[in-house]
């Protein structure tokens, strides 16, 4: 078992593509990340051997190492995951396929009662390029290039002025109506897959599409936008010229789980 709470695990936690993502997202922007007590366990044996700890993890990502190929993601519902049977999965598809445990700084919430999954990908001195899906969606749409229903792009030099007031002035793209059926058909199919009660997941995702309200996007123009401008030398410095924070809302907060460069950016949206 690997612990970011023991300085000697980290380097090695930095060797597994998506733990690597969440670590860097601790790093740069400690108050978007909610993720607390990140720990990877290698086998089921492992997990068995720590199991009194890893039992008190709630969120689970399956992983491997980033001298081999970047794994698709085991699907689950969020809450109450089977770990043995997610090991199980993710053993066939890599054997040095692991899992990345952790805590959360909140309570976690069934994947459709979330505001928003937010894409935030940074050009330094370019600009800042959001994609974003709504209600009853979450991270996995867009950080995958599945869907988007609405997409901003902000100049570099325009980061100073923005604020919630302006911040529509800035889009670019809403769905249509008819866009967004299609869409919210493929959600409800995806989360049934996943064995998660119908009635809820209908009644979470709005018939019509509802813009994500302003309260979320005054979090992400307070906690993120408004910081770039400031790190620029130290975010360069970290060859961070190009990155994406990707991840989706708790309540009313952006609380994204990963930082990836451009490479992993792009290889993402491929899978």
């Amino acid at each position: 078992m690997l612990n970011i709470n023991n300085k000697d695990d980290i380097p090695k936690m930095m060797q597994y593509h998506r733990a690597r993502d969440m670590i860097n997202l601790i790093k740069y922007f400690p108050s978007l990340s909610p993720i607390r007590n990140l720990t990877i366990v290698k086998s089921i044996q492992d997990y068995l051997e720590n199991y009194d700890f890893c039992k008190k993890l709630v969120g689970e990502r399956n992983d491997t190492l980033i001298s081999k190929p970047f794994m698709k993601s085991v699907e689950r519902r969020g809450i109450d995951t089977d770990i043995i049977s997610t090991f199980e999965e993710v053993k066939k598809l890599d054997s040095d396929g692991g899992l990345v445990l952790f805590d959360l700084c909140h309570e976690p919430s069934e994947r459709y009662e979330r505001y928003a999954g937010i894409s935030v990908a940074v050009s330094i001195n370019n600009g800042v390029y959001i994609e974003a899906v709504g209600k009853g969606f979450d991270g996995r749409e867009v950080s995958k290039g599945l869907d988007v229903h609405e997409i901003f792009f902000i100049p570099w030099f325009d980061l100073y002025k923005c604020n919630v007031e302006n911040f529509r002035d800035y889009r670019t793209y809403l769905i249509s109506k008819e866009d967004y059926k299609i869409s919210r058909e493929k959600r409800i199919s995806f989360l049934e897959s996943l064995n998660l009660p119908v009635q809820d997941v209908s009644k979470y995702i709005p018939v019509e599409y509802t813009e994500i309200p302003n309260f979320i996007w005054l979090d992400v123009i307070k906690n993120l936008i408004k910081k770039l401008p400031s790190m620029e030398e130290e975010l360069l410095s970290a060859s961070f010229r190009e990155f994406a924070i990707s991840g989706h809302t708790e309540g009313r907060r952006f609380l994204p789980w990963q930082m990836f460069d451009k490479s992993r950016y792009e290889l993402v949206k491929r899978l």
